[in-house]
């Protein structure tokens, strides 16, 4: 219909209205179809495509058909005046809201006034006019709240309150992180102090800042496993009391000092021929006195039981020991098969079957490794030690501790070294404490040699090991 026909339409009558009007009951219809089922039954509107505009739009005519009846009525003085209904209409303000991706646009509110407004005929000619003036555009003129701008600031709101949360949960860890937070310095006394209290625990003295971490510098190299050695001789040096030999020979009525002697002689030879590993033997000797602490035995099995530590040491050292008809040929076919077997069978029950013993030796090379010892330091403190399982004066020094003191008179003997906060960290001994023990290595030094117990000299007697039996020992005096 054209816009003045559509004036005057209005202006003489209330056709239009009533059109209005069943689109909102068509409307109404609509919901009810949608939202459930009706009582009466359903209509469905048709007609023009304004007709089927969308429900926001349908609503939106209803509630000005409302207010222009109300507004008819309170100028004719009947009814009474609805105050939401009087209030000035304007046309709705657009405002862009922005999306994720997309801008769209939203009404303003109408704000609402702070005076009450008096329903005076002045008033309701001034709303009649401007419900006129609305009526005269057509729906799509209108600004009309969409549903999809609805979602759109729904989604918004949900996203700024999100934000909302991170951020304070940023500020929350942030005002944390600034409470728990301390300088490098304090830092460092903290973590040093916790680990000197567990040195005191343990029983080892804390690090000196003088001290080379022997085990950083090889950090880089898997095989030797530089993150656990310093645990791991810790522990073995925790087991020595587990493996503590104590004094036997009152107990063996046949055995004596001088013929545990010139056994150990005779499996240094056979370390030696044999080309075994020194780990070898020194397990051997340690498995050979816990038995006979143990075991009474007579002088006949004595090389019986020498021979069968040695197969079992090589067993679990070696990467290929020796069979145990090589055994049987040295001992000169004094003991068969059997007999080694059984032997072997007791000495394991003895120990209970736990050969992760620690020996002297191994402390040995780690002591050296700490200080960068030379090959020929090394080599006179294995002299030293290996000749120190001749006499039974030391079985019962704790292994650790005579790895120390051997390697300390190394370092006397060749004036290659000193006792230095290195070696206190890593042994746990001072020079002090390791001071009687190394007289009684000297002393065994000076004393000559018998004539059944020259393997281990003969042995370091050799260009392979740098002649270190010929070192002379230290004299008394200088101790």
């Amino acid at each position: 219909m054209p816009v003045n026909l559509r004036r005057k339409v209005i202006r003489a009558g209330i056709p239009v209205l009533k059109q209005v009007h069943r689109d909102n009951v068509n409307q109404y219809a609509n919901h009810k179809d949608e939202n459930g089922p009706m009582t009466r039954g359903k209509r469905r509107s048709s007609g023009s495509p304004q007709q089927q505009a969308p429900k926001s739009k349908r609503a939106a005519f209803g509630d000005i058909t409302n207010a222009y009846h109300n507004v008819k009525n309170v100028a004719k003085g009947k009814g009474k005046s609805n105050p939401a209904l009087l209030k000035p209409l304007k046309k709705p303000q657009v405002q862009q809201v922005k999306s994720k991706n997309v801008v769209k646009e939203q009404p303003k509110r109408v704000e609402e006034q702070s005076t009450e407004m008096k329903p005076t005929v002045s008033t309701t000619k001034e709303n009649i006019e401007q419900i006129d003036d609305i009526i005269m555009l057509s729906p799509a003129d209108v600004p009309l709240p969409d549903s999809s701008l609805e979602d759109a600031s729904m989604e918004d709101e949900t996203e700024v309150m999100n934000q909302k949360n991170l951020e304070k949960d940023k500020e929350t860890e942030k005002e944390m992180l600034s409470s728990e937070k301390l300088d490098v310095k304090e830092k460092e006394a903290l973590i040093q102090s916790v680990d000197s209290l567990k040195m005191e625990e343990e029983g080892v003295e804390p690090i000196e800042e003088d001290m080379i971490d022997i085990d950083e510098e090889n950090k880089d190299d898997p095989n030797q496993s530089p993150q656990y050695a310093f645990e791991i001789f810790q522990y073995l040096k925790f087991r020595e009391a587990e493996f503590k030999v104590k004094p036997y020979f009152q107990q063996q009525k046949e055995l004596t000092p001088h013929m545990r002697s010139i056994l150990m002689d005779w499996m240094v030879e056979v370390q030696e021929n044999f080309e075994l590993n020194h780990e070898t033997l020194y397990l051997a000797v340690k498995l050979v006195d816990l038995y006979l602490m143990e075991v009474q035995i007579n002088k006949d099995t004595l090389q019986l039981l020498g021979a069968s530590a040695m197969f079992i040491s090589a067993k679990f050292d070696e990467r290929c020991p020796p069979a145990l008809e090589d055994f049987i040929f040295i001992c000169d076919d004094a003991y068969d098969r059997g007999q080694f077997i059984k032997m072997e069978k007791d000495i394991l029950k003895c120990i209970d079957y736990d050969l992760g013993m620690p020996l002297s030796y191994r402390f040995l090379r780690r002591y050296a490794k700490c200080v960068h010892a030379s090959m020929e330091t090394l080599t006179l403190g294995r002299f030293i030690l290996e000749l120190s399982l001749m006499e039974p004066e030391f079985i019962v020094t704790s292994e650790s501790k005579l790895a120390a003191a051997a390697l300390l008179l190394a370092f006397m003997m060749k004036s290659s070294g000193k006792w230095d906060a290195t070696l206190e960290h890593f042994s746990g001994y001072k020079s002090s404490e390791l001071a009687q023990l190394v007289q009684r290595l000297n002393a065994m030094l000076v004393k000559p040699a018998h004539k059944q117990l020259t393997t281990v000299r003969t042995k370091y007697s050799h260009k392979v090991f740098y002649e270190v039996a010929n070192i002379p020992p230290l004299e008394v005096l200088t101790l």
